[in-house]
């Protein structure tokens, strides 16, 4: 063989690996383009067995519905679309992805109670709420769901309620001197002060599930620089739907997840803010490890406080339960690992004083804006808190107007506006064929304001509604084994709240014209802080 011919056949040896991987690389992208376009142009106007359910026209082929979804208010746009399309609306969100609302009682049970295995929630969504509240009750579905429901839930019994009620009135009376202070303050303290309550809330309900659950005082009221206060401003300030979108769309991309929560991931947060589309991301991945390190330090803290057996075997506080399962059920089998307890430590800190700040927000901003409900409800509580009183559960339970508004504010304005489930298998749900990965809405701010149920004024604040002997159930707290477990704890901890506020200060809107801007991610939140008029109330 020439020497010509040996360089040949030597260059072909070398570029023909080379040559095949290019091959592969092009038939993977070229098929990955394919079926991308067929899933976006194809399968939902041609293909789709959910093609010929009701719903509005599509606004176009890559974002679907999604921008009329996010132009209305958190959880509305399902209350249009019902009323032009009837009680199961089809809609297509970003890159084709199908979505079909049912909004009847049996389709609801279907998906939340009778056969919620199948419809658990989606993997972004789980990914989302595990990296910002932790891989706990929130994301953990089936079998493992069931054993940590049952690890955790003596912390929700009625008797612990009853004896921990007294650790709410610590920060609320902190706050409520706070708010004092800062009127006298003023030139006029007659006139009031306009105050972000929102940011009030948040505190408070801080302060209160770290005492209460944790036993930790994380002094938020007090310190304005508090570490954890300022990991959940940051992450709570990416609550908006356009960053919801495209953070959702960015945790989709396989392994991103475990990228973002790896020490890898925090290290390169601040090249991320470099580029724009990234930034969510950097800040959501700089909060995340900050609370993460934050949970391990209570948890490190409390393991060498070497609680004695006898309080871990009485005691049900959230964080002696999950101590206790660290060491193990001999029964079950079921053991935590430290992780473990990180993340569920993670899941009550976020849900559990976020939710019941957003739900305190809303309800002081009805309030604000009906003086003649404030007026009575003042009048039940003022005598219950006055001097200092820290009135029991028994009490707050037995106020009805107290809990009319409470529950009132939380039909109109829920925490949650809208979940998400997902068909995990082909099914049937309300006579129609559901096709495996369809995207299943729970508005649940529809739902609390369908007229259907509640009438013609079902979208007014009435809280006197609340008196009929068997008012209809609401789906703020959804339902079914994922229904959730600290609904007597909120709707406690936030009459506590709301009680001594209330008998302490008048709340009105601080201008006039004044109008509810609530947006939301997960949780609804008024996108100005929720200023109001705060004034003390003689007697308060």
């Amino acid at each position: 063989m020439s020497g010509a011919s040996q360089a040949l056949a030597a260059l072909l040896d070398v570029i023909t690996p080379w040559l095949s991987l290019r091959v592969l690389a092009a038939a993977l992208l070229l098929r990955w383009v394919l079926r991308t376009a067929y899933r976006i142009f194809v399968y939902p106007y041609w293909v789709s067995p959910l093609r010929h359910i009701p719903g509005p026209p599509l606004e176009g082929f890559i974002m679907g519905n999604e921008f009329t979804y996010n132009a209305v208010e958190p959880g509305l746009a399902h209350r249009h679309w019902a009323a032009q399309h009837g009680p199961v609306v089809r809609t297509v969100g970003p890159i084709g992805i199908e979505r079909v609302a049912f909004l009847r009682p049996d389709a609801l049970h279907t998906i939340l109670v009778s056969d919620w295995i199948d419809y658990p929630r989606p993997k972004y969504l789980r990914n989302i709420l595990g990296m910002s509240a932790g891989y706990g009750l929130l994301t953990a579905t089936g079998d493992a769901h069931k054993q940590m429901r049952k690890v955790i839930s003596p912390a929700f019994s009625l008797a612990h309620l009853m004896a921990q009620a007294d650790m709410y009135y610590d920060p609320i009376f902190t706050l409520i001197n706070l708010m004092k202070n800062q009127i006298q303050m003023q030139g006029d303290p007659a006139r009031g002060k306009v105050m972000n309550v929102c940011e009030w809330m948040s505190k408070v309900t801080l302060d209160i599930i770290c005492e209460s659950a944790f036993g930790y005082d994380s002094n938020s009221l007090l310190n304005p620089n508090n570490e954890l206060t300022e990991a959940y401003e940051d992450l709570l300030g990416l609550q908006s739907p356009d960053n919801f979108s495209r953070f959702a769309m960015l945790i989709t991309i396989p392994g991103m997840p475990a990228f973002l929560l790896s020490k890898l991931g925090y290290r390169f947060r601040r090249i991320l803010r470099l580029f724009r589309p990234l930034v969510t991301a950097a800040v959501f991945t700089d909060a995340a490890h900050r609370l993460r390190a934050i949970a391990r330090r209570i948890l490190e803290e409390r393991l060498a406080g070497a609680i004695s057996v006898e309080d871990s075997s009485t005691k049900k506080d959230i964080m002696t339960l999950l101590i206790r399962a660290r060491s193990g059920d001999e029964k079950t089998g079921y053991q935590m690992s430290d992780e473990d307890l990180v993340d569920h430590m993670l899941t009550f800190l976020g849900a559990g004083h976020e939710t019941t700040a957003s739900g305190l927000s809303w309800a002081l901003w009805l309030l604000a804006n009906d003086m003649r409900a404030q007026r009575k409800l003042r009048a039940e509580v003022a005598p219950v808190f006055r001097g200092g009183a820290r009135p029991d559960y028994r009490t707050l339970r037995d106020l009805r107007m107290l809990d009319c508004v409470v529950q009132e504010s939380l039909r109109l304005y829920p925490p949650v506006p809208l979940m998400m489930r997902i068909a995990a298998r082909d099914g049937t749900i309300d006579g129609m064929r559901v096709p495996r990965g369809t995207l299943l809405p729970i508005p649940i701010r529809t739902l609390n304001t369908a007229r259907a149920v509640w009438g013609a004024d079902a979208e007014a604040f009435r809280p006197e509604r609340w008196l009929a002997p068997h008012p209809p159930a609401t789906m703020t707290f959804l339902a079914g084994p994922h229904a959730c477990i600290g609904k007597t704890m909120s709707v406690a901890e936030m009459k506590a709240v709301l009680g001594a506020l209330v008998a302490s200060f008048e709340f009105a809107p601080s201008r006039a014209g004044q109008r509810a801007q609530p947006v939301a991610a997960i949780t609804m939140k008024p996108q100005d802080g929720m200023p109001l008029l705060v004034t003390p109330v003689s007697g308060g």
